[in-house]
C-alpha cells in the first residue's frame, strides 16, 4: 500500500503542476497567437473547465496520499508542503468552480453584446484568476521541490 500511495502522490503531483505550465506557458498562449481573439476566447473558455476539473482530481488524490503517507511523522516540512497542497486545492476549487465560470459568462455576453462594461468586468476577473493560477503554479514548483529535498517517506 505504501508504495501505491508513495507513486499515486508523485504521479499527481507532476501531472498536476505539469499540466499548469503547459497550458499556462504553452497552451493559452499559441491559442491568442494562432486564432483571432474571439476564437482563441472560445477556445480556452471550453479548455480551462476541464484544467479544473483535472486539478480538482490529481490535487484531491495528491493531498489525501499525501496526508496518508506522513500522518503518522508530520515534521514542519510535512505540515508545510500539507499546507502548499490545500492551499493549491482551494485556490484551484474556486478558481474553477467561481471565477472563471463567471469569467466565461462574461465573455460570452462582451461577444454578444459588444458592450465594454462586460469585458472590462472580464478583464478583472481574468486578473484575479491569472494570479491564482500563477499561485498555484509556484507553489507546485515548491512542492516538487519539497518533496524532492526533503520528504523521504
Amino acid at each position: 500500500m505504501f508504495f501505491f500511495l508513495k507513486s499515486l502522490y508523485l504521479y499527481c503531483v507532476a501531472l498536476w503542476v505539469g499540466s499548469m505550465f503547459f497550458f499556462t506557458v504553452i497552451g493559452a498562449p499559441a491559442a491568442f497567437k494562432i486564432f483571432k481573439k474571439e476564437e482563441a476566447g472560445k477556445y480556452t473558455g471550453f479548455i480551462f473547465p476541464k484544467y479544473f476539473v483535472l486539478g480538482n482530481l490529481f490535487g484531491l488524490l495528491a493531498l489525501v496520499s499525501f496526508y496518508i503517507l506522513v500522518k503518522e511523522s508530520m515534521t514542519i516540512v510535512a505540515w508545510l508542503n500539507l499546507l502548499f497542497l490545500l492551499v493549491m486545492n482551494m485556490s484551484n476549487f474556486i478558481n474553477g468552480f467561481f471565477i472563471t465560470p463567471r469569467a466565461n459568462s462574461l465573455k460570452m455576453e462582451y461577444y454578444r453584446t459588444r458592450d465594454e462594461s462586460y469585458y472590462n468586468s472580464f478583464l478583472k476577473l481574468h486578473g484575479v484568476s491569472m494570479a491564482l493560477n500563477g499561485l498555484n503554479l509556484l507553489l507546485g514548483f515548491m512542492i516538487i521541490g519539497i518533496t524532492s529535498l526533503y520528504l523521504t517517506f
